[in-house]
């Protein structure tokens, strides 16, 4: 019965919470300078966007769900065999403003990263053609500063989690023995849009 009361009162307050928050619809655009760590690849510059929904919660903290575009990989240094990923990103952006009512603000967050070209369909189906898992678990952070009339400019580090190699053998001319992971640096400008 505690147990009942407790989630009705978290749910009433959730609520509460997010009715009196601001929601504010947005897009990203940007580079990336992308290259998988533990090979001999080097960076590949690739273009990234998103789609967002920026809902202020306090002067201080606003989350900022997106679903982003991402285009990855590394560029190689001696047979000109390209690794080039697009990915599909779906994120939970965490950004921090250091003075209330004021732009500069500093992000943090957790990425689910779909292969958009070779994903678990592609997989099941045996029509993978590619040796790169279709899935990737990132990490980012950065920094950025939004003006009063809706720009926002970012930058961002995003660091991989998971060992994009699917068999442990597509580096083996590239690779060292520590797993290969997805780093990319992001620049980029946003709108937020105001209702």
């Amino acid at each position: 019965m505690k147990k009942g009361i407790l989630i009705i009162l978290f749910f009433a307050f959730s609520v509460i919470g997010f009715s009196q928050s601001k929601v504010s619809p947005g897009i990203r655009l940007g580079i990336n300078s992308s290259n998988i760590s533990n090979t001999n690849l080097e960076d590949k510059l690739g273009l990234n966007g998103a789609v967002f929904a920026d809902i202020r919660f306090t002067d201080f903290y606003a989350l900022q769900p997106e679903i982003a575009f991402s285009n990855q990989g590394g560029k190689s240094t001696f047979n000109g065999d390209d690794l080039n990923v697009n990915y599909i990103s779906i994120a939970a952006v965490s950004k921090f403003f250091v003075i209330p009512k004021q732009g500069l603000h500093f992000i943090v967050g957790p990425s689910v990263d779909i292969d958009f070209d070779n994903n678990f369909i592609n997989l099941v189906n045996d029509t993978n053609d590619s040796d790169v898992t279709p899935i990737d678990l990132s990490l980012f952070f950065g920094v950025g500063y939004e003006f009063p009339f809706g720009l926002i400019v970012e930058a961002r580090y995003k660091q991989g989690l998971i060992n994009i190699d699917l068999f442990d053998d597509f580096f083996d001319d590239y690779q060292e023995d520590n797993p290969s992971l997805n780093n990319v640096f992001q620049v980029g400008i946003a709108y937020k849009f105001k209702i």
